[in-house]
């Protein structure tokens, strides 16, 4: 089985078209918008936005909705219904291949967090759309993967500090921390192998040399499918299609 690698820098600058020309996803965060009521739903970015930007790349290109914070705390209530139903609407809008929901340091492995989530969980479509989790705070990586596969969700990891966990898909954030500010060729090769065979591979780069370290990633990704193997990186790059900051111009 051969890998579809999907490879992100850590935000979306500007438009859709050319960001479309240098990576393979993008992650969108979703809030509401100033006035949003359940009445009058608005989410930021709008609607529009969304359906302009998924016209504005290729087929082959993907997003990733960030849950709305409400819908991370947990905490039942109207706000959080407000905002699932804004962030569901973006992942229409967007036809996203993810949803992200980034849990804030106050969600715990407490039992009562633990029944939360799974209740938010199913009330998610699970048909065309990876449910992905980034627990911030207190949790510890073996705990959350044990969780990550009770739930059926895919466990956001940094590939290159820790393990990633079995399953059809990986979800990695590469962070440059402390004395780690980017990611040379031996660090992507490693992180590549600890991906290893899967269905997806989403990698996102979280660095100021975001578009240099994603090239390399695809290169490393290629050279092991060119191994006498066969290796596992397959990529589908876009064809055409968001405009990047100045710090990412080639």
């Amino acid at each position: 089985m051969a890998t579809r690698f999907h490879i992100a820098a850590k935000e979306l600058r500007g438009q859709a078209s050319a960001y479309g020309k240098r990576f393979d996803f993008v992650e969108v965060a979703v809030a509401a918008a100033p006035g949003s009521t359940p009445e009058s739903p608005r989410s930021n970015p709008a609607l529009t936005t969304l359906r302009r930007w998924r016209k504005d790349v290729p087929p082959s290109f993907d997003f990733c909705v960030v849950a709305a914070p409400a819908v991370a705390r947990l905490k039942p209530g109207p706000e959080l219904e407000h905002e699932l139903a804004l962030t569901q609407a973006a992942a229409d809008a967007l036809r996203a291949r993810c949803i992200l929901l980034r849990t804030p340091p106050e969600v715990t492995p407490s039992t009562l967090h633990r029944d939360r989530m799974q209740k938010l969980l199913e009330r998610f479509s699970r048909d065309v759309t990876y449910i992905v989790w980034e627990p911030r705070g207190v949790w510890e990586v073996d705990d959350a993967a044990l969780a990550a596969k009770r739930w059926g969700v895919t466990l956001v990891v940094d590939a290159a500090r820790d393990p990633v966990p079995p399953g059809p898909v990986a979800y990695v954030r590469l962070r440059g921390l402390g004395e780690t500010r980017s990611f040379g060729t031996a660090a992507l090769e490693r992180v590549v192998d600890a991906i290893g065979e899967r269905r997806d591979a989403f990698v996102v780069i979280d660095t100021e040399q975001a578009l240099a370290e994603c090239k390399k990633l695809r290169q490393v990704a290629q050279d092991r499918k060119r191994g006498p193997d066969g290796g596992y990186g397959r990529l589908i790059r876009p064809r055409a299609g968001l405009v990047v900051g100045d710090d990412e111009q080639e």
